[in-house]
């Protein structure tokens, strides 16, 4: 049995990983977070835990770094965004000790970057929404409401909805002095989001995916709580010219909102990393881990390029929270729906029971405080 270790043991999509090849594989796994508050943990395929500091580069390369050297494992499996920052930058010393798949650091840079990312897109004629570096000089040429405005390199930590010009100030200023690069405002897009899925040697598609987000949270856009796969041939063109461009390595998500009255694609950002929503590209058919691992290792790879058509629900914590802000009714939430699946795995049953804790406290957290159900604002139509 081949060994990995496989980074951020608190997401969900680490979870996804090891169930779903925790009998062929062996995983010991690192998190930032003490054992007990870690998902993964709790599952009957996970190994040795080991508890690292990811808030500094450094530091977190270098426990990597021991830990790879001590450890003799096969293949190093990043997950989260911030592992995949590091693995990139540190890659060439990581491949001395094990086997990975990672963009060189040139290509990451692009990617995770949005200022580069819609440079990226412009060239290759791909449509994105109007995007303005701000400054203070240039709040003052914005008219057109609503808009969004984030960090270039952190959209899941920086973002606001902005209605009026008092808000955008107010805003403007809050992110100024939180994000450590650029604050850009983005053209708000009506529609439904839509995400290209690859995964990458040397820019060659190996698996290839799509979805819609059917329910998010925050209801106003977040991470899915409810989505279905989803093919577009123009959705599939965009992704496939993306990952050609960057000659890319490993797994690649393109975010699109999906403009019914333009009938358009607009690309929102790339995340160069595993997705959330892993679980529904498994259970399509898209076994995208195995895959990793085994061109991490070398082995031939024959290109998955079709999957079935089905709908997931990530009942607890996500789609509870959705019910609990008002963005679902319960009988919606309670419904049984054909070619539906769940994240509740009674197989492997310690990670539910965190994970609908988890939902239940964070649910009532949800109810009682608006800027939980709404961290990023409302957009008034």
């Amino acid at each position: 049995m081949k060994t990995v270790l496989i980074t951020d043991g608190g997401n969900k999509n680490t979870l996804s990983v090891i169930r779903t090849l925790g009998r062929i594989y062996h995983f010991d796994m690192l998190t930032p977070f003490h054992v007990p508050l870690t998902l993964s943990a709790y599952s009957k395929f996970s190994g040795r835990v080991f508890r690292v500091n990811t808030l500094d580069e450094n530091t977190y390369s270098q426990r990597i770094l021991s830990i790879l050297k001590e450890g003799n494992y096969d293949v190093f499996l990043p997950v989260g965004l911030r592992s995949y920052i590091v693995a990139s930058r540190y890659r060439y010393k990581f491949s001395k000790y094990t086997h990975l798949l990672v963009p060189n650091w040139d290509t990451m840079r692009i990617a995770y970057n949005k200022d580069l990312t819609m440079e990226l897109a412009r060239r290759l004629g791909i449509p994105t929404p109007k995007t303005l570096v701000l400054s203070e000089d240039s709040l003052l040429s914005i008219r057109n409401f609503p808009i969004v405005i984030k960090s270039s390199d952190d959209s899941g930590g920086y973002v606001r909805y902005c209605n009026t010009p008092e808000e955008l100030r107010q805003n403007y200023n809050y992110l100024r002095e939180k994000s450590t690069t650029n604050v850009i405002a983005q053209e708000y897009i009506r529609g439904f989001g839509a995400g290209f899925y690859g995964v990458c040697k040397h820019g060659k598609l190996y698996a290839v995916f799509m979805h819609r987000r059917i329910r998010e949270f925050p209801v106003t856009g977040g991470p899915s709580a409810v989505a279905e796969s989803y093919y577009d041939k123009k959705l599939f063109d965009y992704g496939k010219v993306i990952c050609r461009k960057l000659r890319w390595d490993g797994p690649l998500m393109a975010e699109f909102k999906y403009s019914p009255e333009q009938r358009e694609y607009y690309l929102i950002e790339l995340n160069p990393k595993l997705w959330g929503s892993l679980d529904l590209t498994i259970r399509a058919g898209v076994n995208v881990p195995e895959i990793l691992i085994r061109l991490a290792l070398g082995e031939k790879v024959k290109p998955v390029k079709s999957y079935k058509n089905i709908r997931f629900r990530w009942v607890f914590p996500d789609e509870f929270k959705v019910l609990m802000s008002g963005g679902e009714t319960l009988k919606e939430f309670l419904a049984r729906e054909p070619c539906t699946y769940t994240n509740i795995d009674l197989s492997d049953p310690l990670p539910t029971f965190f994970q609908v804790l988890r939902g239940l406290i964070e649910g009532v957290w949800v109810a009682v405080d608006k800027k939980k159900r709404f961290p990023h604002g409302v957009v008034k139509v």
